[in-house]
């Protein structure tokens, strides 16, 4: 699950998120739009910054208790290593929002989370703050601070009970400055006279480094590339969030324009920039509304006409039901079709008509022609055209020439196709071929022509099937023998899948550098036939060795490709340089290059200099390593960001540095070891996992890698393993 520090932001946002998670009770409030998915390119986050201040409470409080309150219980997403501390209210018949939130607050949680606020939820929420109560919640606005404060009085929040609310953190997305073409742009005076109008309080304004973007190819010459979070922080009972230490969102987004994300206008201007998105916002959601009248209207005009149609033809299909018979009666297919060919024109008032037939095969020919030259009949056509003219239930008006017919023209022809019906048809839920008729005399068909054509059209695909039974069953015949070439093309499938999987695990390695005063084991097993984690031991020269692990996002072939090419371009950086920032940083640039979109690895690459006994190590969004020293446990932490999505101008990945005793045991892991889940869906966790190693400690090496395999599959049971697994373990003798 995503963090804070997974987003680029302020550091004094870090400060405020401290103080509203370890403080004391009141409702909190995440504000920001979040559209529907027409709309999504104006979503603020809200979401997704209310799941990451409920993630940083749980973390800030191992002992709190967490009850959620939403519609159903998958809305609010509880990270999976607090479940065994959360519960979840769900608000449906005969319950509301307001009993709900009563009952969660009379068991008395830690931490209330309501998904949200609106007339129905507003005063139970904070009646339950009141009463002692932390509860986090959202509201969807495009206000911030005060402004959500006088929203919900609007919703039904009386003065009186506002007094329970502690913080309201508004959120909004801000398109950023494209990196490749934004360019160093000094103030003019007039800017500078605007910005200090705007911004009295701040000083040296003209002392900080903006930039402005002209266009380049990389952001389609919009200036603009990404977005970036901006950030409004109020404290309840102020009239502003700066008289209350707060964060105002004018300051932020003039910090981000002194930063070089956004240009000195964009913080100027961004107020009236949100009031146009809301403005484009209500004008669309006003055309589709104007759209879905006007679409009914004609809907319901329609069906007045297909009624006055069906009077009148009520004769007519009589009739129809005397054809239908004599069509049922006909045995051959080839007369069958001439007939159905020859009938539709006199009941259309056409005089061309041609029929398609569509095999299981994915063939198509005419079957018959009336009106045009008997030669095309029985000519192969293009299937797919076939399948286009028969995508709908209804006929439509076709005034294209029908496949497999050449035009050459209104002068050689000697007509001009005025109006023209194309019906698809369909026998037992399946379709079979398409019919259409032209005319050259009229410029349309009445509706209750079209609504008879389509009934016939029913008629005739139950007689073609009938008749043409028996080359159905030859095409079944062939279906099973492609059927059988399929099976054998999925066995080569698989084998050739089991081959990719020896050859990854070829590729991981069996022995590993002899490097005196040092030893090396690890493990590792793939959630699927070929996995996505990786580990190695790198020789870089007599006194230098690295050390790796790292995990790319998803399994299967494509985590395992992308694998191979992470574990290609780190081997060739870390001969290129020693700082383990400097290599991780290169490689994500090579993966950005090369690599595929929407995937990512979380790597922990580390240099040790082997006569000094000097770890130096970089997190790429990797689990922390843990080093086992006199009975104990300890986690290296370091701050890191994952390979693969973003530019690495906007990376944040820090060489730290420990120096290793003799006796000690480092130990690098994927999260596939401490996700594992037993058939109860219980967690195993980190906490167990030091555990494990802990009891472990007396066990050599490679035995140490084994018997937590072991003692991992044993608490898995029957259950899947749903992650790759992989451990590696140096000893420092």
């Amino acid at each position: 699950m995503l963090r804070l520090r997974d987003f680029f932001h302020l550091d004094a946002v870090d400060t405020f998120v401290a103080e509203i998670t370890g403080g004391g009770p009141g409702l909190i409030v995440v504000a920001g739009l979040d559209p529907r998915a027409e709309h999504q390119e104006l979503a603020s986050g809200r979401g997704t910054l209310l799941r990451i201040l409920m993630r940083e409470f749980m973390e800030s409080h191992p002992a709190a208790r967490c009850m959620t309150v939403g519609e159903g219980p998958g809305v609010l997403r509880v990270p999976r290593a607090f479940r065994d501390r959360a519960e979840s209210l769900v608000v449906r018949p005969p319950y509301t929002w307001a009993s709900r939130i009563a009952e969660a607050a009379q068991r008395r949680p830690d931490l209330l989370v309501i998904d949200r606020l609106d007339s129905e939820s507003i005063p139970a929420a904070l009646d339950a703050a009141r009463s002692g109560r932390r509860v986090l919640s959202q509201v969807d606005t495009l206000f911030r601070g005060a402004g959500v404060v006088r929203q919900l009085r609007h919703l039904g929040a009386s003065r009186e009970t506002l007094d329970g609310l502690a913080w309201i953190v508004s959120v909004q997305r801000m398109p950023t400055l494209c990196p490749h073409c934004k360019r160093p742009a000094p103030l003019d005076s007039d800017l500078l006279s605007h910005l200090r109008d705007r911004f009295p309080h701040v000083r040296n304004l003209a002392a900080a480094g903006y930039v402005r973007a002209d266009g380049c190819e990389h952001c389609g010459q919009t200036g603009y590339h990404g977005t970036v979070m901006a950030f409004d922080i109020f404290r309840a009972g102020s009239k502003s969030g700066r008289e209350s230490g707060g964060l105002p969102m004018a300051d932020y987004a003039l910090r981000l324009a002194q930063l070089g994300y956004l240009s000195p206008d964009d913080a100027l201007h961004f107020e009236a920039d949100r009031f146009q998105r809301m403005y484009d916002l209500l004008v669309s959601g006003e055309r589709a509304l104007a759209d879905s009248n006007a679409a009914l209207e004609r809907k319901l005009a329609e069906l007045e006409t297909a009624h006055h149609v069906l009077e009148q033809r009520t004769e007519a299909l009589i009739s129809l039901q005397e054809i239908g018979q004599s069509l049922l009666a006909s045995t051959d297919l080839g007369d069958l079709a001439k007939q159905v060919c020859r009938r539709a024109r006199d009941l259309c008032g056409a005089d061309r008509a041609i029929l398609y037939w569509l095999h299981d095969d994915d063939r198509a020919e005419v079957l018959a022609v009336s009106g045009w030259d008997d030669e095309l009949a029985h000519q192969p056509v293009d299937a797919a055209l076939v399948r286009e003219i028969a995508a709908g239930p209804d006929p439509t008006r076709y005034r294209r020439w029908p496949p497999g017919v050449e035009s050459r023209g209104p002068l050689e022809d000697g007509f001009t196709l005025r109006a023209g019906l194309a019906v698809p048809l369909h026998a037992e839920d399946r379709c079979i071929g398409a019919m259409i008729v032209h005319t050259t005399r009229r410029a349309n068909f009445e509706p209750g022509e079209s609504a008879l054509f389509q009934t016939f059209a029913h008629q005739a695909a139950l007689a073609i099937q009938r008749a043409g039974l028996i080359q159905q069953l030859w095409d079944q015949i062939a279906a099973l023998e492609a059927a059988q070439a399929e099976l054998a093309q999925k066995e080569r499938m698989e084998r050739e899948l089991e081959l990719a999987r020896q050859v990854q695990q070829s590729v991981l390695p069996k022995t590993f550098p002899q490097v005196p005063g040092f030893r090396f084991a690890a493990r590792n097993e793939p959630a699927r036939q070929v996995g996505g984690d990786f580990y190695d031991v790198i020789w870089l020269d007599d006194d230098h060795f690295g050390v790796a692990v790292a995990d790319v996002s998803d399994k299967g072939l494509a985590s395992a490709l992308y694998m191979a090419l992470t574990r290609s371009l780190l081997l060739a950086e870390a001969r290129r340089a020693r700082s383990p920032s400097a290599v991780l940083i290169n490689v994500n640039d090579l993966l950005l290059e090369l690599g595929q979109p929407n995937m990512f690895v979380t790597v922990l690459y580390g240099v040790v200099e082997r006569a000094a006994r000097r770890l130096t190590y970089a997190r790429g969004g990797h689990d922390y390593p843990l080093l086992l020293r006199d009975g104990h446990a300890q986690e290296l932490h370091g701050q890191g960001m994952v390979l693969g999505l973003l530019p690495s101008d906007r990376m944040r990945v820090e060489n730290e540095t420990i120096m290793l005793h003799p006796g000690d045991r480092l130990v690098l892991y994927t999260d596939g070891l401490t996700d594992v889940m037993n058939p109860d869906n219980a967690l195993y966790g980190a906490d167990r996992f030091t555990a494990l190693l802990l009891d472990l400690l007396d066990q050599p090496t490679e035995d140490l890698c084994a018997a937590i395999f072991e003692a991992l599959a044993e608490y898995r049971g029957s259950a899947p393993q749903f992650d790759d697994m992989t451990l590696l373990v140096v000893d420092v003798e």
